[in-house]
This record gives C-alpha cells, structure tokens and sequence, in this order.
C-alpha cells in the first residue's frame, strides 16, 4: 500500500502506485506524446501545466530543455514530480507561487533553471511572467476545487480561454 514501484520506459524511470490512487500516476496513452516531447524539448524553455507527476518534464529535461517551470496546485503531486526527476538525475526547486506577495529586497540568488511551482494553473497563467517553447496542458475534464481561484473548471467551457491565456 502506498509503494512507489519504478517503472522504466526508454531509458526513463517513472515511479508509479499501483495501489494507493484511482490511477498510477503514469498514463500509458501518452507514450507517443512523451517520446515527442522529449523529441521536441533541445534547447527550449519548457512550461508543464496541471503537471501532475511530471512525466513530461522528465521528458523535456532528458531531451535537453535549459529550463522547465511545472505547475500544479497539489502538494502530493508536486512531491511526486519531484522524486520522477530525481529518479532520473533531474533537480528542480519547489516555490508556492504569492502573486500578491512583495518582492523580497536584496535577493540576489538566481532563478534556478528548474522549477516546481505549488499553484493554481488557472491564475498562475493569467498572472505569471514567463516566455515558454514549449508547453504541455493537460487540464483536468472537471474540477471543482476549493483551492481553485474560479467555482468551477470544466474543460469542455473552458479550454478555449485556457490555451488563449498560454499562448498570449
């Protein structure tokens, strides 16, 4: 109950649960998608929203991206995408995005090249500075989440404004 079983898939390992949640944590239909990211990912600046375990930033990275944000509200997701990258040679710095908080003055330490940012995808890609290569949106079909900023998202409704706002 609750084990992490590694997986690998072209030279990659992801860490799957086959016991815990209603998935494992890795989608077998996205095979050929990871093996295109990864194809596509050499020297571009790569965005993951609703990154869930971060499959395809472990993809991007192996494929040459310089630099990676992964955006997902859950911790335990966010966790999980962080052991997928380590478990393949990857580091990233973990953040919650404050959009509201100050900047801290006198920082000097520079922006890590990757990042995993504990956020509302929706706000986040409305608010958030950043210039993106390549990006992977894979919404949820529905979510009602209280930690969302919006009532609702359902993918059918929303997903035209969704990719307007990535793309902008």
């Amino acid at each position: 109950q609750g084990r992490l079983v590694p997986v690998d898939e072209d030279g990659l390992t992801y860490l799957v649960d086959l016991s815990t949640y209603l998935d494992t944590g890795f989608f077998i239909d996205q095979r050929a998608t990871r093996r295109l990211v990864r194809r596509l990912a050499g020297g571009r600046r790569f965005l993951n929203l609703f990154a869930y375990t971060g499959t395809m930033t472990v993809n991007a990275l192996a494929g040459g991206s310089p630099s990676s944000t992964t955006v997902d509200l859950s911790a335990t997701y966010l966790a999980w995408a962080e052991r997928n990258l380590s478990a393949n040679g990857f580091t990233a710095a973990q953040q919650v995005w404050a959009p509201d908080a100050p900047a801290q003055a006198g920082s000097t330490s520079p922006t890590p090249a990757h990042t995993l940012v504990r956020a509302d995808c929706l706000r986040w890609v409305a608010e958030a500075d950043g210039a993106y290569d390549l990006i992977w949106l894979d919404p949820p079909t529905f979510s009602n989440s209280k930690r969302m900023g919006r009532a609702t998202f359902d993918v059918q409704r929303d997903h035209a404004d969704l990719i307007r706002m990535t793309v902008r």
